[in-house]
């Protein structure tokens, strides 16, 4: 599974001196390997349309991380604003000055990033909040999660939506290893654990290079693999009025065609990952 969570990582750098893990930076080994933030940014706009019938210009980004999606949102349409939401500031200010800085005043100027706490509700009331790549994992208990939607909601202007994204399947409750090349080093998804009673989910992210040097753990996660009932449930006792289970349609290849349906029932898979939407 590619898509991986924002929460603060525990790096544990296995580095030869003078090798290319020595130098290599782990933010933009992520980005190049996972994120697609220019298409996530169409994507979002689109459902919030298809939801709302009217474009969505104010927007949330919890668990930002580097905040490169928010820098792809303002970057989709003059109007828009964003606010990123992040506890490890480290993370922010490289996203802030590696990449909003460099992109220039106008794009930066709509952007504020804010290190706080997602369950505090900080912020604008927005059009639009996200938690993508699987932060709020990271959230092991229910109360918690059930916090976190209500002060997600609470920051949401009366027609707001809050989308989700989820994966699953049955190859993502295995002890897995995935290798995957990119450009000029090696992407490396590794799922350690998963204990059935609790979905207590423990995975890293590596990255290995032609010289023979590797970056191990250089994003470390502890999770609780939540699934989509548990979601949708905990959505509504939030608040949320409608909790829509999205499900992204594949091509003839088995391939995401980035469209997105509601179907009524879905077939296991090996693996899977959506959106959920969830309206104010």
């Amino acid at each position: 599974m590619g898509r991986t969570a924002h929460p603060a990582p525990r790096v544990k750098p296995r580095r030869r001196k003078n090798s290319i893990a020595s130098s290599a930076d782990r933010h933009e080994l992520y980005e190049l390997s996972v994120q697609a933030p220019d298409t996530d940014a169409e994507t979002l706009a689109r459902l919030f349309k298809r939801f709302r019938k009217r474009e969505a210009l104010s927007f949330r980004e919890d668990f930002c991380g580097t905040a490169v999606l928010s820098l792809a949102w303002v970057k989709s349409h003059r109007k828009r604003t964003a606010v990123g939401i992040d506890l490890d500031q480290p993370t922010m200010d490289w996203g802030l000055e590696n990449r909003i800085t460099p992109a220039g005043e106008e794009y930066a100027s709509r952007i504020d990033l804010r290190c706080a706490d997602v369950m505090e509700g900080v912020g604008p009331k927005v059009d639009l909040a996200v938690a993508l790549n699987f932060s709020y994992f990271g959230l092991h208990k229910r109360k918690q999660l059930l916090r976190y939607f209500q002060a997600a909601r609470r920051r949401l202007v009366d027609d707001g939506l809050l989308i989700l994204d989820v994966f699953g399947g049955w190859d993502a409750m295995a002890e897995d290893k995935n290798r995957r090349k990119v450009t000029n080093f090696t992407y490396k998804w590794e799922q350690r654990s998963f204990n059935p009673l609790t979905h207590h989910f423990v995975c890293a992210i590596g990255f290995e290079f032609p010289d023979g040097s590797r970056l191990e753990d250089a994003f470390f996660y502890d999770w609780r693999q939540w699934t989509c009932p548990e979601l949708r449930d905990a959505l509504r006792e939030a608040g949320f009025s409608k909790v829509h289970l999205m499900w992204e349609r594949t091509d003839g290849k088995g391939d995401g065609t980035g469209t997105f349906h509601e179907p009524r029932h879905v077939d296991n898979q090996q693996s899977w990952w959506t959106y959920i939407v969830a309206e104010r």
